[in-house]
């Protein structure tokens, strides 16, 4: 059993969120345990704890490019990434999970001049609340998403969700769950433009009526999954045009 601990070979996912740690055991964690057949690493940092500290830096995260060149999805939930420039994650990932962390306005600026993540097809951004529409248009470099998760990210209005639409043709899975700012419009935006998209979440988009709701039945035919709970202006005159136009859609 010991053999099999100390074998590196064998350390190709792990998922550390069960509780967070500091970044000297991470680093401990990174350089004794780690090697370049390792595929997914999951942490959680110390946001909505009672302990103060950091534990992802630059130095940790170069570490990990060193140590795992195969990487390919990085979880860093719960963390604070003021300090920590975009630049520094790994360049090949697929998904990258930031839920619940703090994402400072203009994190992802770098990708406008230089291309970061050009296989990133899985973006988390759940509950990081200081994300705002500015940050979309940085996003839109990301042209092999196929899921983005937006969920709580209350800044996020029907600006962002322009250059969203129309520019992530690729899209397949949005969830834009409890952004409040977002109405029709945003929705008239997504309809003629995220054709394949097939899971889309609105949950309690209470400024979301059936005008919106109409605007991307018409288009969206790949549609298999639609959340509407919450949208207290959707109508049952709404619920059935979608029921009658979406054929694919899982009831």
């Amino acid at each position: 059993m010991v053999h099999l601990v100390c074998d590196r070979s064998l350390w190709k996912y792990v998922d550390l969120r069960l509780w967070p740690l500091s970044l000297r055991t991470l680093k401990k964690i990174v350089r004794n345990r780690l090697s370049d057949s390792f595929l997914e690493l999951l942490i959680k940092g110390f946001i909505g704890t009672t302990k103060k500290g950091e534990n992802i830096s630059p130095s940790l995260l170069e570490e990990i490019k060193t140590k795992c060149p195969s990487l390919e999805t990085l979880g860093l939930c719960y963390c604070d990434m003021g300090n920590v420039p975009a630049q520094c994650l790994p360049r090949n990932l697929k998904p990258l999970l930031l839920d619940h962390s703090i994402v400072p306005l203009g994190w992802f600026e770098g990708l406008q001049c230089e291309t970061f993540f050009p296989n990133l097809l899985q973006l988390n951004l759940t509950y990081c609340t200081r994300v705002e529409n500015s940050d979309l248009r940085s996003v839109t470099k990301l042209k092999k998403l196929e899921n983005l998760n937006f969920s709580y990210c209350y800044r996020v209005g029907d600006e962002g969700i322009e250059h969203i639409a129309r520019n992530l043709s690729n899209l397949k899975v949005l969830n834009l769950s409890n952004c409040p700012k977002i109405t029709d419009l945003g929705l008239h935006h997504i309809g003629p433009h995220l054709i394949g998209l097939k899971r889309f979440n609105l949950l309690s988009s209470w400024r979301i009526t059936d005008a919106g709701i109409l605007s991307l039945v018409h288009s969206l035919t790949e549609l298999e999954y639609l959340n509407l709970s919450s949208c207290k202006e959707a109508t049952n005159s709404g619920l059935t045009e979608i029921t009658d136009k979406c054929k694919k859609l899982k009831l």
